[in-house]
């Protein structure tokens, strides 16, 4: 049994290692696609993540970005970083055009891509 022992222990470390870096901050990369980008003046994205609060749309913003066009100045598309730990996070893409405001909610699921493309309608 002692001749064990030290796999046992090793097997137990490196399973605590994966789940502590899975916890750790990954920079990600995120393509915004705008559709009619020359009708965008305005543009905001706020990452956020489920909070262990009581109601259901309870949420904790982590993080967000914001950009200003001039009117048919915005590009087709946006690159931006995110610098994130896996797991499951709610995206708001709110645009405003030159004839209104959309906004766009998704849950999305960060994990192993480094890269990721949202279209912007």
């Amino acid at each position: 049994m002692r001749r064990f022992a030290p796999l046992i222990l090793l097997a137990g470390a490196l399973l605590a290692g994966s789940t502590f870096l899975k916890s750790l901050p990954e920079e990600r990369e995120i393509e915004l696609r705008l559709e009619d980008a020359a009708s965008i003046v305005h543009l905001d994205v706020t990452w956020t993540e489920p909070s262990s609060g009581d109601g259901a749309t309870d949420t904790t913003p982590v993080h967000g970005s914001s950009w200003n066009f001039a009117e048919g100045t915005a590009p087709r598309s946006v690159l931006t970083k995110v610098r994130l730990p896996d797991g499951l996070y709610n995206l708001e893409i709110a645009v405003d055009r030159t004839r209104g405001r959309d906004t766009t909610r998704r849950a999305v699921t960060l994990g192993d891509s480094t890269r990721i493309t949202f279209p912007v309608r």
